[in-house]
């Protein structure tokens, strides 16, 4: 009995210190900070499918108070209350065997809260507006690009024009950053997902995989939520009711988003029938769709086509 009490007690110590040498890392090499994002919620992951949640807030309570005490108070908080909230998530996830569709909402939701909870946090203590700061890093690389494009010899006419594009995206910018939120938290919960899963298995626990992308299908009411969106941004510009264009503007994106990764679905589908294309490969795939637009525009178009011709199920049943 001593034995298994001493156990949880030891292994959430070990786990602690590597959680503070993790967060060192990210915060001393600038570099290391990405990946060790994605690493440090996997200790308190592991300690709560294995003991629980007790022993899991436990590892947190000890890394945080090493934090504060080696790096600085707020830099313990900020980093306990976002790991700790996706490494809770991701360990009752796996530890109650919920569906990968569960399992990514939960861990979004968990992050979106934590970011909330952060950003009150930030403002009411520092006196820091998150989005005004935003709207500055925004002003400021829209004078760059603006300084770049002018060196590079671009007509008044066509400066005049892009310089109107950015100032609108920069009027929209607090109206749509909700829905850029949300998906960017789900993103990220996607990567921490799939990266909890490859350690959890490595390490034999029984972890309940996601499906690969070339077999997601979007709901067909995604095509009715777009449609939507653009009669709601209709009427809400031409009777100039800004409420219904903000949240058809918002609702568009997201629609447009999960399309695009049905358009995505499709591509893969087919390039793994004929090519058995790679990870890496697909990798490549998904950084230009968010870095390009035409592929963005081109993923959209396949999604539409295969949400209403169910191409792969045609597909699968020959």
């Amino acid at each position: 009995m001593e034995q298994k009490r001493i156990t949880p007690m030891t292994t959430a110590g070990c786990f602690a210190a590597i959680m503070l040498i993790l967060a060192l890392l990210s915060t001393y090499l600038p570099f290391f900070s990405f990946i060790g994002y994605f690493i440090m919620p996997i200790p308190m992951t592991i300690l709560f499918v294995k003991y629980g949640l007790r022993q899991a807030i436990l590892l947190g309570v000890t890394a945080g108070i090493l934090m504060g005490i080696f790096i600085d108070p707020l830099t313990a908080v900020i980093q306990i209350a976002t790991f700790g909230a996706v490494g809770i998530a991701l360990g009752a996830g796996f530890k109650e065997k919920w569906s990968p569709a569960k399992l990514l909402m939960g861990v979004t939701a968990a992050l979106i809260g934590t970011a909330i909870g952060l950003a009150a946090l930030m403002y009411g203590v520092m006196d820091v507006n998150i989005v005004a700061s935003l709207g500055d890093v925004f002003d400021t690389l829209t004078q760059e690009t603006m300084e770049q494009y002018k060196n590079s010899g671009m007509s008044e006419l066509q400066l005049a024009e892009t310089k109107a594009q950015l100032d609108e995206v920069r009027r929209l910018l607090p109206t749509m950053l909700p829905m850029f939120m949300c998906l960017a938290m789900a993103i990220i919960a996607y990567v921490n997902v799939k990266v909890s899963q490859f350690f959890l298995q490595r390490l034999g626990f029984d972890v309940r995989p996601f499906l690969p992308i070339r077999y997601w299908e979007m709901p067909r009411g995604v095509i009715y939520l777009y449609i939507l969106a653009l009669v709601m941004k209709y009427w809400g510009t031409t009777r100039s009711i800004e409420w219904l264009n903000i949240i058809g503007m918002n609702l568009n994106q997201m629609a447009f988003f999960f399309i695009c990764i049905q358009g995505l679905a499709f591509l893969f589908y087919f390039l793994d029938r004929r090519f058995h294309i790679s990870t890496g490969l697909q990798a490549v795939i998904i950084a230009l769709f968010f870095v390009m637009p035409v592929f963005s525009y081109a993923a959209f178009i396949m999604g539409l086509i295969d949400m209403i011709a169910n191409i792969r199920k045609k597909q699968s049943m020959t």
